[in-house]
């Protein structure tokens, strides 16, 4: 058995449902009637187009953006209606990595992991750079913790905030855009360390990406949204979605399809 479906197997309840979502700003719908579920040890991907909401839709996750209309559940518990008191526990079951790694960059690679643990844990100084020199090896980067952000290349960057947003113990890590902005060799690896997370530790991914290369190595489930429609219009198996969807807009973004050249005379934009 896969490591998401025993996962999926010894845990009902899923990580993360999203209930009729309805999102945007102001009277703006950017997604509607958005429903879908995260299973434990699953590696889901939201893809889509540009301008179909796929960094906003992850906000609404954590509950930094409150939706229009619907629910958002982690691990059963409503973080749109929790109260404030309620909805910061929620959040701290998840560890985010936004697309820049989003270090400080006054303090080193070891005290931008450790940050966390300073604000919200009363362990020992000793144990929280335990911790810390922990995570990054455990994302490969236990070579630079006194290293300054401004000396690390841009996976260096994503690695070191993947080992930040697990400070806290979480199992589920949103990861926004992890491969942007990196070289092939350098995207493989950071996807080969994703994997290696799920696999031997367990964590749960929803991963907000438009790289096909790293969409087809590490997605369980692919689900994409169309800012046309404003809703999501395929949800499976990237393969499956890419040989087998009837739908010519999902077809055309997995196979890499140029639109359709105008009519000649016509004037293109």
């Amino acid at each position: 058995m896969a490591p998401a479906e025993a996962a999926t197997a010894v845990h009902a309840e899923p990580a993360i449902s999203v209930r009729n979502l309805r999102m945007g700003y102001g009277t703006k719908v950017l997604l509607d009637k958005a429903s879908f579920d995260v299973q434990r040890g699953e590696i889901v991907v939201i893809l889509g187009g540009s301008g179909c909401g796929k960094s906003s839709l992850m906000k609404n996750i954590i509950g930094l953006y409150p939706p229009m209309a619907g629910d958002v559940l982690i691990a059963g518990d409503s973080i749109v209606s929790a109260r404030p008191a309620d909805k910061a526990r929620i959040q701290r079951k998840l560890g985010i990595m936004y697309q820049s790694g989003a270090l400080f960059g006054s303090l080193t690679v070891l005290e931008n992991v450790r940050f966390p643990l300073d604000e919200f844990t009363d362990i020992g100084p000793s144990q929280k750079d335990l911790v810390a020199r922990l995570l990054l090896r455990t994302v490969e980067m236990g070579y630079a913790e006194s290293l300054m952000p401004g000396e690390l290349s841009g996976g260096m960057l994503k690695r070191a905030g993947i080992a930040r947003a697990m400070a806290l113990g979480c199992d589920i890590l949103l990861l926004d855009e992890p491969s942007a902005g990196l070289d092939p060799i350098t995207a493989a690896n950071l996807d080969r360390t994703i994997l290696r997370l799920r696999e031997n530790l367990g964590f749960t991914f929803v991963v907000v990406t438009h790289e096909l290369s790293s969409i087809f190595t590490i997605a369980d489930r692919a689900v994409m949204l169309d800012p046309v429609s404003r809703r999501i219009i395929a949800q499976g198996k990237p393969s499956e979605l890419r040989d087998q969807s009837k739908d010519p807009r999902v077809r055309q973004f997995f196979n890499r399809e140029p639109d359709a050249l105008p009519d000649a005379g016509t004037k293109r934009t």
